[in-house]
């Protein structure tokens, strides 16, 4: 995969920048290094018998749980797992995964983006309409394939998703993108390939998650290579913006809450598709009494969903 286009197969023959040059330019980081951290892939029991250790990581903070918070093990979890540190110039931040036919094909989408998403970078209110809202998903879904061109983790879009992009111009169904605000300027990624459980009885079903910050716009993309029947979406809410799948004709953004370091890795490991249970019915007995009444639970809903 290595000398191959990412999305066509050919032979790879330019570089595809996992941070746009545009965007370090616009908040003003041109020539800044960055930090380069790669975890390894083995799972890592958790240590220790405090409260906080039987919540999931993305949990939010609780004044009950004391001076140890889910984030903080999270942070914890993250640190132990890294296994190569390196600093590079943001510029370095590429790969050679683009031919020339895909990259002049995504040349047109990459500026209209870039327009559309200046207010963003600033911080600026905007509201988006429904043919904008395509434009920055399709751009969302291929910066986030960039990332993972980058970071090795090219394997984990399955073809339909790259075939949808590159053919139809639009991410594939089963791609959420989102976009939310970061609290100050700053440019970084985050990017994973993980198991869900979203297939047919619950099996597991392989995903990818892309979090990038260019400014103060934070960009979310969770990819499934496929889900069941019935499963639904629903992203952070009043931290991120929808705009994949296409749900409104028109968004406003930025959402109500910002984004900062705390929240940034939640937001992360955030899985924006879930399964709802179906209805069910309860009967209540009381005296000389009988009333039906229909009852909704959700699965796979955890904190902040």
């Amino acid at each position: 995969m290595a000398d191959q286009c990412f999305y066509c197969g050919r032979k790879a023959t330019v570089d595809d920048p996992g941070i746009p040059a545009w965007a370090v330019e616009q908040v003003g980081l041109s020539g800044s290094r960055m930090e380069h951290l790669v975890a390894g892939g083995e799972h890592r029991a958790r240590a220790g018998d405090e409260p906080v250790d039987a919540l999931p990581y993305g949990t939010p903070s609780h004044a009950e749980l004391g001076g140890v918070q889910p984030v903080d093990r999270l942070h914890d979890a993250i640190d132990a797992a890294i296994d190569e540190r390196a600093e590079l110039d943001v510029g370095e931040y590429s790969s050679r995964s683009l031919c020339g036919a895909c990259k002049k094909a995504f040349a047109d989408l990459d500026e209209r983006a870039r327009l559309l998403l200046a207010p963003m970078i600033a911080s600026r209110k905007r509201d988006y309409n429904a043919a904008e809202q395509r434009a920055l998903a399709a751009w969302g879904a291929r910066q986030a394939y960039a990332v993972l061109a980058v970071e090795g983790k090219a394997e984990g879009v399955p073809p339909w998703h790259r075939e949808s992009l590159r053919r139809r111009g639009e991410p594939h169904d089963d791609v959420f993108v989102g976009y939310g605000r970061y609290r100050k300027d700053h440019v970084g990624v985050l990017a994973a390939r993980l198991l869900t459980p979203l297939g047919e009885d619950r099996e597991d079903v392989e995903a990818y998650s892309v979090l990038c910050v260019f400014g103060r716009m934070a960009l979310k993309v969770f990819g499934v290579h496929r889900r069941a029947e019935g499963t639904r979406v629903k992203p952070p809410e009043g931290e991120i913006v929808r705009v994949w799948p296409s749900h409104r004709e028109v968004v406003d953004w930025p959402p109500l809450w910002s984004l900062d370091e705390s929240t940034l890795d939640q937001a992360f490991l955030y899985e924006p598709f879930y399964r709802p249970f179906v209805y069910s019915e309860i009967h209540y007995l009381g005296p000389d009494k009988k009333y039906k009444a229909k009852r909704r639970r959700t699965e796979g809903l955890g904190p902040r969903r």
